[in-house]
């Protein structure tokens, strides 16, 4: 009887309990939001300032801020000024072509040797780590005039083939050890079972195993896409053609020593900036997948 009495009284409580409980969440959520969106208007700001400051006339940007008048007179004039004064097109062709490519040269090629140190156990394989790791530590600008020389000497200036060439041996090292991270992760008994099966090492790496480290290869493209998308120093002195420019050498050609058209400029970086975005947008989840996955061992 005592017990039948009692359990009307826990339902009746339970709610109260539930809607106290939130109600002191709701300061602590507070005190985390609110930072939270601090800093995502403090990242996004740049990115939105600029989008406007390119469909805005000209001689507004040089005038003091009113922010009752700052949308007035949008215009994308900026726009057809770029890819109408200028190759600012190609140069975007011919960015994603080196890009595309390098990118994918270097997920294969670091996913063959991310599979060797994971797997094998040879000697020396400890030296060769090493050597991996200290092609990082050497700055880049050293490494322009040597490399400057032999692809005159080649005839590798002004092609595709020399930047796509420079972009892997950059961007391979840091991909070999991500790569061999993920590769850490995976079982062996997979690579044992597609062996018995027949598999040779190229089909265990190519059809077992790429396959189960998808969120890996994912992060190693994005990383090596950016780095190349974005890199300047190498594009400067190794393209030096007008349509062979990339998008990052093109666009430091629209500041002008006396004068600058700014539109044009912010015009020029939005367009750089939207295949990273888009690209960040498509494989968000699997990147972030990507990046836990590499801190785990198995």
């Amino acid at each position: 009887m005592t017990t039948q009495m009692r359990t009307p009284e826990l339902a009746v409580r339970k709610p109260a309990l539930v809607h106290r409980s939130a109600s002191r969440r709701q300061p602590r959520d507070l005190l985390i939001l609110i930072p939270t969106f601090v800093i995502m208007l403090v990242i996004v700001f740049p990115v939105l300032w600029m989008v406007l400051s390119s469909v805005r006339p000209a001689n507004q940007l040089t005038e003091p801020l009113s922010w009752g008048g700052l949308f007035d007179g949008l215009t994308v004039a900026a726009y057809t000024r770029l890819f109408s004064d200028s190759n600012f097109g190609r140069y975007v062709l011919n960015s994603l072509v080196v890009s595309s490519v390098s990118t994918v040269l270097t997920v294969a090629i670091s996913g063959v040797s991310g599979y060797a140190l994971s797997r094998f156990r040879f000697r020396g394989r400890s030296v060769l780590l090493l050597l991996v790791l200290a092609t990082q530590l050497l700055p880049f600008v050293v490494l322009i005039t040597p490399i400057y020389i032999a692809f005159s000497q080649i005839r590798l200036l002004n092609s595709y083939p020399g930047l796509i060439i420079v972009y892997v041996a950059m961007t391979l090292p840091l991909a070999t050890y991500l790569m061999m991270g993920y590769f850490d992760a995976i079982p062996r008994v997979l690579d044992e079972a597609a062996r018995i099966d027949g598999c040779t090492t190229l089909g265990v790496i190519f059809r077992v195993i790429m396959p189960v480290a998808l969120p890996g290869i994912v992060t190693v493209a994005v990383t090596a896409f950016i780095a190349t998308w974005e890199e300047f120093l190498f594009a400067t002195v190794l393209m030096t053609s007008d349509k062979l420019k990339t998008v990052q050498v093109g666009l430091a050609g629209f500041f002008g020593e006396y004068s600058t058209d700014w539109p044009v400029v912010m015009a020029a970086a939005t367009v750089a900036a939207v295949p990273t975005i888009v690209l960040f947008a498509v494989v968000q989840r699997r990147l972030v997948a990507g990046m836990a996955a590499g801190s785990i061992k198995g």
